[in-house]
């Protein structure tokens, strides 16, 4: 089980809980353990090999995102909080 640092106070929905919610990790796609927490959630990371400072992809396909919770991605993007650091790039 990997925690990550991200949780409803940072704008990632409460009902990725449970397995809805899918992130990247190294490039697997692991599944949310149990519930969404105000600062952080936890990750099934089983047969995959982390580290601390693994970058993980919080949402790989945010179109399937949207619609495993039954929104859309405009929502998921909106919803994103002051707390999360923002990094732009332009091509």
């Amino acid at each position: 089980i990997a925690t990550i640092k991200i949780g409803y106070a940072d704008g990632y929905d409460r009902r990725f809980g449970n397995g809805v919610g899918k992130m990247l990790v190294n490039g697997f796609l692991v599944s949310t353990i149990g519930d969404i927490c105000m600062d952080m959630c936890m990750l099934d990371v089983t047969d995959v090999e982390v580290g601390e400072e693994d970058e993980v992809i919080v949402y790989p396909d945010i179109k399937s995102a949207a619609k495993a919770i039954g929104t859309i991605p405009y929502e998921l993007l909106t919803s994103i909080s002051q707390r999360v650091k923002r990094v732009y790039f332009y091509e």
